[in-house]
């Protein structure tokens, strides 16, 4: 399946995202394993949604990098990345009931996890924890939620969960150059160039 242009842009844009050590691959223990042990110290010894939080997190991370790493070498290159998401795009076309049911499983379990007060929103400090995880800088990001939040009709300062799961949606699966979604990893350095 041929992905659309503006699809491929985003997956390599978050591809260097996730490149947590600049180093042009993914390597679970380089990239996603530092990323799970700072999310899980968030909570503090705050009761979690999840028994074993840590656990789930470098789990999660290693399948997707592990399902991502076609030829088995340990690291995913760009071009794995990128197309490890036709399939998915694909599967998305053909049943978006169950796609959405996924989104809702996957992407509300990741919004749990950031969801530190556990009050079903995202306010900017979870969304700069995120990105200071994965050794971002955090400046743009409060610019960058105010005008998702705008777009979607929404006050200022916090994201509610079913808001999330519709940008995560729109940002992996449509290529509407006006779905807000879009602006998902914007106003973030990542590589040398601003998102």
């Amino acid at each position: 399946m041929a992905l659309p242009q503006v699809l491929i842009e985003r997956y390599r844009r978050l591809f260097s995202f996730y490149d947590r050590d600049g180093d042009g691959q993914h390597r679970f223990e380089q990239d996603f394993a530092p990323v799970a042990r700072s999310l899980e110290a968030r909570w503090q010894g705050r009761p979690a949604r999840f028994a074993n939080l840590l656990q789930l997190l470098l789990s999660t991370y290693q399948h997707e990098n592990s399902r991502r790493d076609r030829d088995h070498s340990g690291t995913v290159t760009l071009d794995e990345f990128v197309n490890s998401h036709a399939s998915v795009v694909a599967a998305y076309q053909a049943d978006r009931d169950g796609a959405r049911q996924f989104i809702e499983r996957a992407a509300g379990g990741f919004f749990d996890v950031l969801d530190v007060d556990r009050d079903g929103e995202l306010e900017l400090e979870d969304l700069q924890a995120f990105a200071a995880a994965y050794g971002h800088p955090v400046e743009g990001i409060a610019a960058n939620l105010e005008r998702i939040l705008q777009e979607l009709d929404l006050p200022a300062g916090r994201l509610p969960r079913d808001a999330f799961l519709t940008l995560v949606e729109q940002y992996w699966f449509d290529p509407s150059p006006t779905a807000p979604g879009r602006l998902l990893f914007s106003g973030i350095p990542v590589g040398g160039s601003a998102l």
